[in-house]
């Protein structure tokens, strides 16, 4: 034990003069008021005044001095066995501040201090050392101080990086120390690297090394890739742990919403463990990210557990003109598509009207899809709007006369990127002096230029551009003997480009190649509008990934990737984990795609638990408060000695019950908040994630309606229709999940709940729209079996002549978080209660539309997006409440205009 207050213990002398004050000076004698003279007969003799004070009560406050002298003198506990106290001039802490070091980085931080603390305490120096490089790209300095103000601030100062670890650069800041006289203790990451032999050498040469563990079973990162059937595959690399974890994943917009949840299981001592998420392509193409939490520990992954999503992982809707017999197998213009198309984006197949009726990024057209006027002009025009159109040649663009000018391919036709010779050229052949040809390397200003071309890729047939002064600025790809294969040129704001080949194996075998997937993908990756002129062979960095898994400007020590080198690097200070390239070919740089395997790190030296490095305890808050009591306790006793002990207890008993008494009698008697105040109400599911997104979006819905109308309503409430009284509610929201089951008893309470004038909301939760779309024959099956003996009446399709859709705003359309839906109400004239719907059934998941995060955020996406949709979704939430409140009430100004007629005549 230690004083950090000495001179206070001068105090400890005064102890004997307190020990004289009180035996001089007795206690105050009790008075006693006797009822009658008469009872004095009966007294005898005594010696009744007190010289002297009792022992016990002279002990008791000399025994409280002491305490409170002590106490301010700030005595500290200091642990025995514990690091950094071995001995030697000098502590060297060696801290671990990489990426691995996120989960527990504020206990390394307490461990930190506390162990230097404790050496500046005892007089020796502390040099701290960091493993990580810094944001200029070097290994931060050593650290070296005797001043305890200093330590502390540089302490407070620590952050850590997004980066791995640089063993080597801290081997050569180890070699520079002078040997002995040094005690080392290494606050580790406990994830192996190549270089530890060396390191534990180095560290062993400064002397005794203590080396301070975490558990390993927060440590993880998340990788993830895109299957050869275009499924998103996610995969959690964790170091070994001896019980079993559970992983979720979730996919978030830029702006933090949730789009989907995925659970990830990894067994007791597995290190990797891989799913494939269910996302669809119009999630996905949403999703800015996948974060990785672990649901058995509050620790957060870090960087590591954050997979930032690239134009790479977009699924691009592309549009694909087919014509009857292109599906053929091995002959079919849709069939080579289609296969070198399918693993990278979401093809659809099928008429230009049909096509060009949803968003698209590509259009491709095989020869022969485009020899209508109106197809040709609609065409044009989309891609005018900055669409991006991808041609093939074939035996209409080349009928076999020179010179031809046919519907399809005039000279000035706006859908092709060069005027043609109409004639097709063959290479090779019985009737042919040449060969087929090789292809020639890509320009440098191709959107192709670093692909590798196979030798074996050959054409012997092609369609021949007219010459013309500026050819060469429209070519991308040639063969060998210079003729071009594939031209481009901008029509508006959008692009044409033209292969002058077939898409089939008939013309040529770059089809049957792993070149043509390559050269589609990188033309659909630039359909985002911006024409750069070419694929960028440097990406420089954007934004980057910091330890708390915020991107952030990237740092001064940042440096360009190489684009085709961008899969095998490593993050570090030097290419930190982030977003790299322009818009239109962004790239991320994620640890749990670049690192290897993760394993436990071998001891570097005496293993030490966290523990060992506890704070010295502060003793003097605690002997002062013993010392307070001591007196506390004296003031009883002397109370009691003059009979006034039980007064004083009464009076503070009647003091402290006085709030309380004051409370109750203004509380009201218990009854339930819905009686007091208008709240809505939900029906509570079982899926803590699906409740927990239902009572936000309620909450969310009240707020905006109190806001914005003469209603004021209280949070919601959950409720089991069949246990819980429903008669104090307006409107009940019903999610119906995909594991509903029929009950009896709430069947029976949600129809008396209709039959007294309630409304009941069900919400499929977008099952069977894009957010789910393989789950609408399952949803049917469960909403019959979950309404099965529910009084619901004949129901029509909600369009803008129902009261609902005027009650408060004026509405057109009823979106909730996905658009376009149908909702049904009961059919007018159908209902007993004045034309009120009872139900209203939808599958638009309007609670996810509705709610508001704990941040005042929200945290789910829209489908297709944009605020104004989460509005609408908005207003048609109160026109329900309001709805539920006042019943028909508007359909009465249906019948203002006849009323002031009648009132004119």
């Amino acid at each position: 034990m230690i004083f950090l207050t000495p001179l206070a213990l001068i105090g400890l002398a005064a102890l004997p003069l307190i020990w004289w004050l009180i035996r001089a000076t007795p206690p105050q004698p009790r008075s006693q008021r006797f009822p009658s003279l008469l009872v004095l007969r009966g007294l005898h003799a005594r010696r009744a005044d007190t010289e002297r004070a009792p022992l016990w009560l002279l002990l008791l406050r000399v025994g409280a001095a002491l305490l409170l002298i002590l106490g301010l003198a700030q005595p500290v506990h200091r642990p025995r066995a514990t690091p950094g106290t071995s001995g030697g001039s000098r502590l060297i802490l060696v801290l671990d501040d990489g990426w691995a070091a996120v989960p527990h980085w504020s206990e390394r931080l307490r461990a930190l201090r506390a162990l230097g603390d404790r050496a500046l305490r005892d007089g020796r120096q502390v040099m701290v050392l960091r493993s990580a490089r810094g944001q200029d790209g070097g290994l931060p300095d050593s650290f070296i101080t005797r001043d305890a103000a200093r330590f502390d601030a540089f302490a407070g100062r620590l952050r850590p990086e997004s980066w791995p670890v640089d063993r080597q650069a801290l081997i050569a800041a180890l070699h520079g120390l002078p040997a002995g006289a040094s005690e080392v203790v290494v606050l580790s990451d406990g994830v192996a690297s190549p270089q530890d032999d060396a390191l534990r050498r180095a560290l062993a040469a400064l002397g005794p090394v203590s080396d301070m563990r975490w558990t390993g079973c927060d440590v993880a990162t998340l990788g993830a890739r895109t299957d050869s059937a275009a499924a998103l595959r996610v995969t959690v690399k964790a170091l070994p742990c001896p019980a079993a974890r559970v992983y979720s994943v979730h996919a978030r917009t830029e702006n933090g919403g949730t789009l989907a949840l995925q659970t990830l299981a990894l067994p007791a001592e597995r290190n990797q463990a891989t799913a494939e998420f269910p996302l669809p392509a119009v999630l996905r193409n949403q999703t800015a990210r996948l974060t990785l939490t672990d649901t058995s520990s509050p620790a957060p992954t870090g960087p590591g557990g954050i997979r930032l999503l690239d134009e790479g992982d977009r699924r691009r809707p592309v549009g694909l003109i087919t014509r009857p017999g292109d599906e053929t197998p091995l002959l079919g213009a849709g069939f080579f598509l289609a296969r070198a198309l399918g693993p990278i984006v979401e093809l659809r197949r099928g008429a230009v009207d049909k096509l060009l009726a949803s968003p698209l990024s590509v259009l491709i057209a095989p020869d022969g899809t485009l020899t209508q006027s109106s197809t040709r002009a609609r065409v044009e025009e989309w891609v005018r709007q900055g669409g991006e159109l991808i041609r093939f040649a074939g035996p209409d663009l080349a009928p076999g006369q020179e010179d031809a000018q046919t519907p399809e391919a005039p000279a000035t036709d706006p859908l092709l990127p060069v005027p043609l010779l109409g004639t097709m050229r063959q290479l090779g052949g019985p009737m042919s002096w040449g060969k087929p040809q090789k292809l020639a390397p890509f320009p440098e200003t191709s959107p192709f230029a670093g692909l590798t071309i196979p030798a074996e890729v050959t054409v012997s047939r092609q369609v021949l551009a007219r010459p013309a002064a500026d050819l060469e600025t429209h070519v991308w790809a040639r063969l060998a003997d210079g003729t071009p294969l594939v031209t481009a040129a901008p029509l508006g704001h959008g692009e044409v480009v033209l292969f002058h080949v077939t898409p089939g194996a008939d013309w040529s075998n770059l089809p049957l190649s792993g070149l043509f997937p390559e050269m589609l993908q990188r033309l659909v990756r630039r359909s985002t509008g911006l024409r750069d002129g070419g694929t960028a062979t440097t990406l420089a960095p954007v934004a980057m990934l910091d330890a708390e898994g915020a991107l952030v400007p990237p740092p001064p020590g940042a440096r360009p990737l190489d684009a085709m080198r961008i899969g095998h690097v490593v993050p570090s200070a030097e290419h930190p984990p982030g977003l790299y390239g322009p818009r239109s070919e962004r790239r991320a740089l994620n640890l749990g795609d670049s690192l290897p395997d993760l394993a436990p790190e071998p001891l570097l030296g005496a293993p030490v638990a966290p523990e060992g490095a506890a704070a010295d305890q502060p003793l003097g808050p605690l002997l002062i408060a013993l010392g307070l009591l001591l007196l506390l306790a004296d003031l009883a006793l002397s109370l009691n000695r003059r009979g006034l002990l039980a007064r004083t207890v009464a009076a503070l008993l009647l003091l402290g019950s006085l709030p309380q008494t004051l409370h109750a009698q203004n509380t009201p008697n218990a009854v339930p908040q819905a009686a007091l105040q208008t709240r809505l109400a939900y029906v509570v599911t079982g899926h803590d994630d699906v409740d927990q997104a239902v009572r936000e979006g309620l909450e969310g819905l009240s707020k905006y309606a109190t806001d914005r109308t003469s209603a004021e309503l209280g949070p919601p409430d959950g409720v089991h229709p069949g246990t819980d009284d429903l008669a104090f509610y307006p409107l009940i929201y019903w999610p119906v999940t995909a594991d509903t089951q029929p009950d009896p008893r709430r069947t029976a309470a949600l129809n008396t709940f209709m039959a007294h004038g309630g409304i009941l909301m069900i919400d499929t939760l977008g099952a069977g729209t894009e957010l789910d779309p393989d789950s609408e024959s399952g949803m049917r099956a469960t909403l019959r079996r979950a309404t099965e003996g529910l009084n619901v009446p004949p129901l029509t399709k909600l369009d803008d002549r129902q009261i609902l859709a005027h009650t408060f705003y004026l509405l057109h359309d009823f979106p909730g978080r996905v658009a376009g839906q149908p909702i049904w109400v009961a059919r007018r004239g159908d209902v007993a209660l004045d034309d009120v719907s009872p139900i209203i059934i939808g599958s638009a998941d309007w609670a996810h539309a509705w709610a508001i995060g704990p941040d005042g955020g929200t945290p789910y996406a829209v489908i297709p997006g944009g605020d104004e949709q989460r509005t609408l979704a908005y207003r048609f939430g109160v026109n329900v409440v309001i709805y539920s409140l006042t019943g028909n009430y508007k359909a009465d100004q249906m019948k203002v205009p006849a009323l002031l007629e009648r009132m004119g005549r």
